[in-house]
């Protein structure tokens, strides 16, 4: 826990979670429930409690209490309110996303010390006031990555001096199902098909798809997730004649998505816009090299050695990149037990809980990032 909170030394202290929900399938839900069981090895299983604004709190998050505001705002408000209404409050809070940063203001002002996670491309865009003021007041600033660091700095010059850590996140578990049933002509890549989220670059790869089927004239690319953007990306498909090269799965289970990792020969994802990219870490558990471009991607990925890691926009070097490992085993297999050995070393919930202690800890300088998984 926090080291200069009056209260800390004989554990009256309390963690409470702000987040937007914590069982979903989503970057924000699986940093929660990572932080959760951190939290509950800090403070004590009794002294964590998890606010989420929707959703329901899965059985096995960690041993904590679970409130939902079931999708309504208003509520949340009100449970702020009451609690900061309390003639004491002991409590560090830990804020999940920026938007909810306003409302551990309130429990500021009463005493309450925050941590606030900076995620994703909600922080890569100038902040509104009341979310700088709230930001700027926070007792720590986390960034998942250093590439979301340097996008919250360029897009909010006026909070770039204040201090923040960068922790990224790790993988809730490294244990993966191995198979012998890998089909060397598939390609995976998982992620919403949002109108909102084409940053992740489907798109991208059903235009490069008729290149790296020239050369390599089996290959298929499965796509696992849901959304508003499905049926243009389908049309666009069968526009490229790539019916039975393009195969949508839609949304799948957990245990069906890991077996689709097992079977699949790589992993690709030409995301431009991802805070860290989890889905990187679920294939290299499964010991599959990876392909994406540079970003958030650079501190997960090592170019050369787990996968290949190519410019945005730069769709001759991808689709070059894909077709070189679909016509070299030996380098996939290669990359992916690299890949997977990267993850058990510093990517594991192990790594993570102890970069998290640290990170909540420290005193750095605005620009220490010494708990990177790398360091």
């Amino acid at each position: 826990m926090i080291r200069d909170n009056v209260g800390a030394a004989n554990g009256a202290k309390r963690a409470v979670v702000l987040t937007p929900r914590i069982d979903g399938h989503d970057g924000i839900s699986e940093l929660t429930r990572q932080v959760v069981h951190s939290l509950a090895s800090m403070y004590g299983k009794d002294r964590v409690e998890v606010w989420a604004l929707a959703g329901a709190g899965p059985i096995d998050i960690a041993p904590a209490s679970f409130w939902s505001a079931t999708g309504k705002r208003l509520r949340f408000v009100h449970r702020t309110m009451a609690t900061a209404a309390r003639s004491s409050i002991n409590l560090d809070v830990f804020v999940l996303h920026v938007h909810l940063a306003p409302l551990a203001e309130v429990l500021r002002c009463r005493g309450a010390r925050i941590v606030t996670f900076l995620i994703g491309i909600e922080v890569w865009k100038p902040l509104r006031s009341r979310e700088r003021v709230s930001v700027r007041h926070a007792h720590r600033l986390i960034a998942i990555s250093e590439f979301t660091a340097t996008n919250f700095r360029r897009a909010n010059p006026s909070l770039a001096d204040c201090p923040l850590t960068v922790c990224l996140p790790g993988i809730s578990s490294t244990e993966q199902v191995t198979c012998s049933d890998t089909d060397p002509d598939l390609s995976l890549i998982v992620g919403r098909l949002s109108s909102a989220e084409r940053y992740k670059g489907h798109e991208r790869l059903i235009d490069i798809w008729p290149d790296v089927r020239t050369s390599v004239p089996n290959a298929r690319l499965l796509v696992v997730g849901d959304g508003d953007d499905r049926l243009r990306l389908e049309t666009l498909a069968r526009s490229r004649s790539l019916v039975d090269a393009v195969i949508f799965a839609g949304r799948v289970s957990d245990d069906e998505l890991r077996r689709l990792y097992n079977k699949a020969a790589m992993f690709i994802m030409p995301s431009t816009g991802e805070g860290f990219g989890f889905v990187y870490l679920e294939a290299m558990r499964a010991a599959k090299p990876c392909v994406a471009v540079h970003g958030a991607a650079d501190e997960i990925i090592r170019e050369g050695t787990d996968g290949f890691i190519v410019e945005p926009g730069a769709d001759a070097a991808l689709a070059a990149a894909i077709v070189r490992l679909y016509s070299d085993a030996h380098l996939r297999e290669t990359m992916g037990k690299n890949g997977r050995a990267h993850v058990e070393a510093c990517f594991s919930p192990t790594s993570f809980d102890q970069r998290f202690r640290r990170a909540v800890e420290a005193t750095e300088s605005p620009s220490q990032s010494a708990w990177s998984a790398t360091a």
